[in-house]
C-alpha cells in the first residue's frame, strides 16, 4: 500500500512545483496506471482549510496530488484512513479512485495522497440537484461497511452532544473568541439537552457517513454525482449525513442562500422513498439532531477566524484560510446561533 521515494533527500530551496515534479519521476509509472511520467504536467492548485491539492495531468490521465497539512479527523494517521476508505469505495461510482499514499515524510514534511481528479462543477443548492444527493447518501448509508475498520459513534444522540460540548470548551480557550457566540451556544445546547432527554427515539450506528456533507464536497461529474474529501467518514446512524446536508450553516458556508421549507422536505421525502425509511421518523431525528451539527459547524467557523487573528494558522494554508475569511464570517454569527435557539 505504501510507497517511499528512495534515495532522495529532502529538498529545502525550491517550489513545490518543482518538488513534486521531482517526487513523480522517482516512483513508477504503473502506480498511476500510465506508462510514463514524461507528459507530467502541473496545473492548478487549489488550497483546502487543511491541505493542499495539486491538479496533475500525466499521459492523458488526470490526478489531485495532495499534500496533507492538519488533521481534521484529529487522526495520527489521517491519510490512511482516508486512503483506505477511498480503497474501500472503489467500484461503487460514490468516491474517487485513489493512486497512492505516503506518509513516511522522507521528501515533503507532510503526508501525501494521490488520487483521481474529478471533472464537473460543484454542487448548487438547486432543486434540480436535491434527488441526486439523496440519491447519493441513500447508496452510501446502504454499504454493508461492517469489514471497513471505520471509527464508529456506538451511541450517536449522546455523542454528537459530547462533541458539540467539546467544541464549545475549545473555542472558550481563543483569546479572541466572542463572549455572544459562547453564551448563546451554552444556551443552544442546554436547551438541546434538555430534548435529547425528553427523546425516546433510537439512534443506531449502522450506517457508513461522510460527515462533512457540504456542496464543494460534491462534484457534477460526466458519469454523475460523486464525493470528495473523505477524510473523515465514520459509522452512525444515517440522521447525521442528512441533517449536515440540511443544516443551514453548512449550506452557507458555500452559498448565500439556504434550502427553503418545500426543498428540504423534498429532500428527505425522496431519501426515505430510495432507502426504505420512514419519512416521519427521519424528520423526527433530523429535528432533533441538526441543530447540533448546525451549531458544530458554526463554532468550526468562529474558531477558524480566532486562528486567524491569533496567527495559529499553519503557514502552508494561511492564504487559503485568509480567502474564506467571508464564508467563515458569514456562518460564524451570533444571530446564527440566535437563530437556532428560537428553533429549539
Amino acid at each position: 500500500m505504501k510507497r517511499a521515494v528512495r534515495g532522495v533527500s529532502k529538498p529545502t530551496s525550491i517550489g513545490l512545483r518543482k518538488r513534486i515534479e521531482q517526487y513523480l519521476q522517482n516512483i513508477s509509472p504503473e502506480i498511476l496506471g500510465v506508462q510514463h511520467m514524461e507528459s507530467l504536467e502541473i496545473h492548478k492548485m487549489t488550497p483546502g482549510s487543511y491541505n493542499l491539492n495539486f491538479h496533475i495531468s500525466v499521459d492523458l490521465k488526470e490526478f489531485i496530488f495532495r499534500i496533507n497539512i492538519d488533521q481534521q479527523s484529529g487522526l495520527s494517521r489521517q491519510v490512511e484512513y482516508e486512503y483506505n476508505t477511498l480503497k474501500f469505495l472503489e467500484g461503487h461510482g460514490l468516491a474517487p479512485k485513489v493512486y497512492h499514499i505516503d506518509d513516511t515524510r522522507q521528501f515533503f514534511e507532510f503526508d501525501i495522497l494521490i488520487e483521481q481528479y474529478l471533472v464537473g462543477p460543484h454542487l448548487l443548492l438547486e432543486k434540480f440537484h436535491i434527488p441526486q444527493v439523496a440519491a447519493l447518501l441513500a447508496k452510501l448509508h446502504s454499504l454493508d461497511h461492517w469489514g471497513g475498520n471505520f471509527i464508529s459513534w456506538q451511541d450517536p444522540l449522546k455523542d454528537t452532544y459530547d462533541f458539540v460540548r467539546s467544541d464549545i470548551a475549545h473555542y472558550k480557550t481563543r483569546k479572541t473568541a466572542e463572549k455572544k457566540i459562547i453564551a448563546r451556544s451554552e444556551r443552544t445546547l442546554a436547551e438541546i439537552e434538555l430534548r435529547i432527554s425528553k427523546s425516546d427515539l433510537s439512534f443506531e450506528a449502522d450506517s457508513l457517513n461522510h460527515t462533512d456533507v457540504s456542496c464543494d464536497n460534491f462534484i457534477r461529474t460526466p458519469q454523475g454525482l460523486r464525493m470528495i474529501d473523505w477524510e473523515k467518514p465514520r459509522v452512525d446512524d444515517c440522521s447525521y449525513d442528512l441533517s449536515c446536508f440540511l443544516s443551514e450553516p453548512a449550506q452557507l458556508w458555500c452559498s448565500p442562500h439556504v434550502l427553503n421549507v418545500e426543498d428540504r422536505d423534498a429532500f428527505i421525502e425522496e431519501y426515505a422513498r430510495l432507502s426504505g425509511k420512514s419519512t416521519a421518523l427521519l424528520r423526527k431525528k433530523i429535528r432533533i439532531r441538526e441543530p447540533m451539527v448546525s451549531l458544530h459547524w458554526i463554532l468550526w467557523g468562529a474558531t477558524k477566524l480566532c486562528d486567524l487573528k491569533e496567527k495559529r494558522t499553519s503557514p502552508e494554508l494561511l492564504g487559503a484560510h485568509e480567502e474564506k475569511i467571508f464564508r467563515y464570517e458569514r456562518i460564524a454569527r451570533a444571530e446564527n446561533v440566535e437563530k437556532l435557539l428560537d428553533s429549539l
